[in-house]
């Protein structure tokens, strides 16, 4: 009799050891399965088949999400979508669950300077821009591209029609950073926030400052910019030598062409 029980509890422990056995082989096929994935994901990424890459990467995800397998997964199937199919919004979403399951905060920071940079340039959602640089300039005041922030968050004021604020972020760019590019960019642009507020007065005066740079190229905005202020309060012939002076120096020359005809004509409706 001892000895049955003997066999049979001999047999209940070989099969709990067989069935130990059989879940941790299906855990490390399950596992090597997630990394071949992964790997077959970078291979079709690297051949070009970003569909294709996607569905690989998005099945690692399923498996895997808060490993770190599943969210470099999730980093590359964001990168796929922003950078190489133009799909920008399902890009953001996926960035923006990878920062939820990120403990890497080296790679954070450069996931949010990308949200932020998508929401201006991409996106022009100039609120969420706005919120977005600030926050990079309160948890890394000093980074390399601090000026840039500030000065980014001046030009969303700027398009958001919000002068007030769009001058003053401006001027405080030119404070913060007096050495920067940023600086003398945003020395003309608190000029173009005086005129498109109706103080060409004052604009022409902001311009002629920015005329005195070394700044080629922002010289020639300038004084575009004052070119315009002119034509506003009545002076077309000061308009009309302004614009004769960038003519071949001006980003667009076509705009200044085309600025050049609509003065000359309203010479010729004021001679009448």
């Amino acid at each position: 009799m001892k000895k049955k029980q003997k066999s049979k509890s001999s047999i209940a422990i070989a099969f709990i050891a067989f069935l130990l056995l059989v879940n941790a082989a299906l855990v490390a096929c399950n596992a090597n399965s997630s990394k071949n994935k992964y790997y077959l994901a970078e291979k079709l990424l690297e051949d070009k088949k970003y569909e294709a890459a996607i569905s690989e990467f998005q099945e690692v995800i399923d498996k895997e999400p808060f490993t770190e397998l599943g969210r470099s997964a999730l980093l590359k199937m964001a990168q796929i979508q922003h950078l190489y199919l133009g799909r920008a919004k399902e890009a953001e979403v996926n960035y923006e669950l990878f920062l939820k399951r990120n403990k890497d905060e080296s790679i954070k920071s450069e996931i949010e300077k990308t949200l932020a940079k998508l929401s201006f340039e991409i996106f022009e959602d100039y609120q969420k821009a706005i919120v977005r640089y600030k926050q990079l300039l309160e948890k890394y005041p000093n980074d390399a591209m601090a000026d840039q922030y500030s000065f980014n968050i001046a030009r969303a004021y700027y398009l958001l029609s919000k002068f007030d604020e769009a001058k003053s972020s401006f001027e405080n760019v030119q404070k913060q950073f007096p050495n920067s590019i940023f600086s003398q960019k945003a020395s003309l642009e608190v000029a173009n926030v005086m005129a498109a507020n109706g103080d060409c007065e004052e604009a022409i005066k902001q311009y002629d400052k920015v005329s005195l740079t070394k700044d080629e190229n922002l010289i020639s905005l300038a004084k575009f910019g004052k070119a315009s202020c002119l034509e506003e309060i009545g002076d077309l012939d000061g308009a009309y030598e302004k614009l004769q002076e960038i003519k071949e120096s001006y980003p667009a020359p076509v705009i200044v062409d085309l600025k050049m005809k609509k003065i000359k004509r309203r010479k010729i409706l004021r001679r009448r």
